[in-house]
């Protein structure tokens, strides 16, 4: 029996529009990529959300893999909080959850930084949930195993009892190896009839 909804953050509660602001900041094309592959899309992006290194390391190794971009790394760093945009539904899903009967959970790969950048708007959403670990409290990263391992023992989950929802079909096989049901995010309309199919079966 599912007794807890293990939600992701981006892509699912929350929109990363990363794009969006890069054109607000009036780039286009190749600079948009140049920009996107220094950041958001390079592997040290995984770091920023671990929060290990420093902000002063991530920086200035963002702005190494694209120094003809400093200026414009330095920019997007600092309108991230521009970037993040929280769902017109997110709270009342969270709430139509638990009022189901379930146990609402955030497992989410986020930085420090971005949390305290967003926590009193973007995130709002978190004190209706039941609990929330995320990649920047235990230096971990969804697809690592750890991670998964840390919410259940934070909260004493049944494998079994658990449905996670994920925008990246990566994060879902460790959880289905270890009994978890799993969901690929692609829709709110989507979502909401596969995990029903789930629960009822």
């Amino acid at each position: 029996m599912i007794k807890n909804i293990i939600l992701d953050v981006g892509m699912v509660l929350v929109d990363f529009c990363w794009q969006e602001l890069l054109e607000k900041m009036g780039l286009h094309g190749a600079d948009i990529d140049a920009v996107a592959d220094a950041t958001v899309r390079s592997p040290e992006w995984n770091e920023y959300d671990r929060s290990v290194w420093t902000d002063e390391q991530l920086l200035a190794c963002f702005k190494k893999k694209a120094p003809d971009y400093e200026a414009q790394i330095q920019e997007f760093w600092d309108r991230t909080v521009e970037s993040i945009r929280q769902r017109p539904y997110a709270k009342e899903w969270i709430k139509e959850l638990k009022a189901d009967g379930r146990r609402v959970y955030i497992l989410s790969n986020y930085s420090k930084r971005t949390y305290d950048l967003t926590c009193q708007n973007g995130l709002d959403f978190l004190p209706l949930a039941d609990g929330a670990l995320f990649s920047f409290e235990v230096g971990y990263v969804k697809p690592e195993p750890e991670i998964y391992h840390k919410l259940m023992d934070k909260y004493s989950l049944e494998p079994a009892e658990c449905l996670f929802i994920d925008d990246n079909a990566i994060n879902l096989e460790y959880p289905a190896k270890i009994g978890w049901q799993t969901v690929l995010f692609r829709s709110f309309a989507q979502v909401q009839d596969d995990m029903d199919k789930i629960i009822s079966a």
